[in-house]
C-alpha cells in the first residue's frame, strides 16, 4: 500500500526540525562550556595578578567577559523560575522567601517572554493577540548549573585550579550541594553578586573579605567548565582548552 506523500513529508519535517533542534541544543550546551572555561580562566588570573587594571582595553575585555557571565547567570535564574515546584518546598518560610523572589523575578521574565500586558489591560481587551516568545535555552542553562554545582564536590583533584586556596590539598569536597530550592537560588544570588563584585573590587580585597563566596563561584563556572569539556568530547569536540 503507498505512503501518502503529505504523510511522508510531514514524517520528514517533524525528524528535520527533532534533528536541528538537537543540533541547535548541543551547541548551546558547548557554548555554555566555553563561556564558563573563558569566566574561569579570567577569575584565575585576576586572583593571581596577572590581569593588570587601569588599561581601558584591558578593561574592556574583562567587562565584556563578566557582562557574558551575569547574562548567563541571568538565564539560569529564569530557568530556575519556570522549573521551580511548590512540592519540592521543605518549610513555609522557605515558600515565602521563594514567592517573593520568584514573583519579583516572574515580573521580568514574563516581560521577556511576552507575556506581560504592556497596556495595562486584562488579556484580550485589546483585541490583539499578544506575540509570545518560545522559552529558549533558559531550561538548559539551568539544568546544567544544577549538574555543575551537584558535580563540584567530587571533581578530580588534578582539575581544581583555584589559585588561593588556603587548604591543604586542591579540593572542593567541602562544598555542600544545594538541598532545596531556597539554597539553590540562594547559591544563584550569590554567582550573580560574587561575578558584579569581582568587576569592581579588587581581587586581594575579594579574598580577605568574600573568599568563600568567591571559591564557590569559581568552582561553580571550574565544574561547568570541566563538565562540558567531558561531556562534548563524547561528540567530538575538543575546542575547549582546560
Amino acid at each position: 500500500m503507498a505512503v501518502p506523500t503529505v504523510e511522508v513529508g510531514l514524517w520528514v519535517d517533524n525528524r528535520v526540525d527533532d534533528m536541528t533542534s538537537t543540533v541547535d541544543g548541543f551547541y548551546d550546551f558547548v557554548a555554555i562550556g566555553e563561556l564558563a572555561d573563558t569566566t574561569r580562566h579570567f577569575l584565575c588570573l585576576n586572583l593571581e595578578g596577572d590581569f593588570r587594571r587601569g588599561s581601558q582595553g584591558v578593561d574592556r575585555v574583562a567587562q565584556m567577559i563578566l557582562q557574558q557571565a551575569r547574562d548567563y547567570l541571568g538565564r539560569v535564574r529564569e530557568g530556575f523560575v519556570l522549573s521551580v515546584r511548590t512540592k519540592e518546598v521543605g518549610s513555609r518560610a522557605e515558600l515565602g522567601y521563594l514567592l517573593r523572589r520568584v514573583l519579583y523575578d516572574w515580573d521580568a521574565l514574563q516581560e521577556e517572554l511576552g507575556l506581560a500586558d504592556s497596556a495595562g489591560t486584562a488579556d484580550g481587551e485589546s483585541g490583539e493577540t499578544p506575540a509570545i516568545q518560545r522559552v529558549q535555552d533558559q531550561l538548559m542553562a539551568f539544568g546544567m548549573a544544577v549538574v555543575a554545582l551537584g558535580a563540584l564536590p567530587r571533581m578530580p583533584k588534578e582539575e581544581v585550579t583555584f589559585p588561593r586556596s588556603y587548604r591543604k590539598g586542591a579540593s572542593y569536597a567541602d562544598i555542600p550541594v544545594p538541598a532545596s530550592p531556597g539554597e539553590l537560588l540562594h547559591r544563584i544570588d550569590e554567582l550573580e553578586e560574587i561575578v558584579w563584585q569581582v568587576g569592581v573590587t579588587d581581587a586581594d580585597e575579594m579574598v580577605r573579605r568574600r573568599y568563600d563566596p568567591l571559591r564557590r563561584t569559581y568552582g561553580f563556572f571550574e565544574s561547568s567548565a570541566w563538565l562540558a569539556k567531558n561531556e562534548s568530547r563524547l561528540f567530538g569536540h575538543r575546542s575547549l582548552s582546560s
